[in-house]
């Protein structure tokens, strides 16, 4: 069963670009990481790619399972990011989301963690059937059915690098099959994509380079209306082939 990817990232209307991307794809596991530095804050692009670098190192370094691997990735990255606060002081305000896939095709299993509003998309069958629910405070109150109109969906209950335990939400290991796609991205890529354009692209495309430009045509299209765009990158990842599905369902 094999594992194709592809990666986008864009500065948009900012001076700096601070999202990272990284993926570590060797024999047959594959670790997908994206990460997003907390804008506002000195120091967003260096904790991302701190973040990136320090969950893809402990990945490669580390042979056993999915539930401990994923958090010893997240522990790696807050410790890194914690690490440079207390070297430079200049930078002890920086914070950085993150998103991490873990795939091993020769058990057929895939599990993934968050923190922040970074955010993982999964579809089977060219279907979504499930994303991540964001650690922010739109979130929560939408979760709990109070008004959220007019909050800006940025401000994020959890994140590495702030002050306390970082807790990421952790998903079960799943059975993957051939045909299965996830979309990794930050938060200035959902926004301009509702769900519903996601899944259409996919289901159009024969590759996963292919589904990744459409996306990115989208939200060019889009930021071209708004004036004005954050940072945003994404990483998608196919497993076996998503076309033999998708493509069908179309017809």
């Amino acid at each position: 069963m094999k594992i194709s990817h592809a990666q986008y990232s864009h500065v948009g209307s900012r001076t700096v670009n601070q999202d990272a991307i990284g993926c570590d794809v060797r024999g047959n596991r594959g670790c997908f990481v994206v990460s997003d530095g907390i804008a506002g804050r000195p120091g967003g692009d260096t904790a991302s790619q701190l973040a990136v670098s320090a969950a893809l190192a402990k990945s490669a370094a580390t042979p056993y399972g999915t539930d401990e691997l994923l958090r010893a990735c997240i522990a790696e990255a807050n410790g890194a990011i914690v690490a440079r606060q207390r070297h430079d002081p200049a930078l002890r305000e920086m914070a950085a989301t993150i998103v991490a896939l873990l795939v091993d095709s020769e058990l057929r299993t895939a599990q993934w963690a968050h923190v922040g509003d970074s955010r993982l998309y999964r579809f089977r069958r060219g279907q979504l059937v499930e994303r991540t629910r964001d650690h922010s405070l739109v979130q929560q109150l939408a979760d709990a059915g109070l008004p959220c109109d007019g909050l800006s969906p940025g401000l994020l209950l959890h994140a590495l690098g702030m002050t306390g335990e970082v807790l990421p939400d952790l998903s079960s290991a799943i059975s993957v099959e051939d045909g299965d796609a996830f979309l990794l991205c930050t938060d200035g890529f959902w926004q301009l994509l509702p769900d519903e354009l996601i899944e259409y692209c996919l289901r159009a495309v024969h590759t996963v380079s292919d589904w990744l430009t459409l996306l990115a045509d989208a939200i060019r299209q889009r930021s071209e209306l708004s004036g004005s765009v954050d940072n945003c990158s994404a990483l998608a990842v196919w497993i076996g082939n998503p076309e033999s599905v998708t493509l069908v369902a179309m017809r």
